[in-house]
């Protein structure tokens, strides 16, 4: 694993799961951001928990092009945040729901099994590492191949 896929997965392991904006495009076309919880795993693949009748969730299916901005929260850290640009789908397989389960969403869902919960698997294609507070020059992330 590459330096920079090192420093992706400790920034956002630090908090699990991690903020971050997910963006989108509304079925008439324009941009929509909503703040979400995530985990990664150690292909880099984001997973959001979401309601499965949500208007995010047509719109992944419509048009599946996908934008997360996330990564340090704390100011005084001279960390990075990154923009992730991936494929998102809408997956509700029982591996991905275990995945992005966390014991902060039995407020909403009565467990990992629950018909009204979803996940956003979103699959990177190009990740740009930018420094909080000055310092290095952004850094690109691109699967290898």
């Amino acid at each position: 694993m590459s330096s920079m896929s090192d420093r992706i997965l400790t920034t956002l392991r630090r908090e699990t799961p991690f903020l971050c904006a997910l963006a989108t495009i509304t079925l008439d076309g324009r941009p929509r951001a909503r703040t979400m919880r995530g985990t990664i795993d150690d292909d880099l693949v984001v997973r959001c928990p979401t309601f499965a009748g949500t208007d995010k969730v047509a719109q992944i299916r419509a048009k599946p092009e996908v934008h997360v901005t996330c990564g340090d929260v704390d100011p005084d850290r001279a960390g990075s945040y990154f923009q992730i640009e991936g494929r998102a789908e809408i997956s509700t397989a029982e591996d991905d729901r275990r995945a992005a389960w966390n014991d902060r969403l039995a407020k909403w869902f009565t467990g990992p099994d629950d018909p009204r919960y979803a996940v956003v698997k979103i699959v990177p294609y190009r990740i740009t590492a930018l420094p909080i507070g000055g310092g290095p020059a952004a850094e690109v992330w691109e699967p290898p191949g």
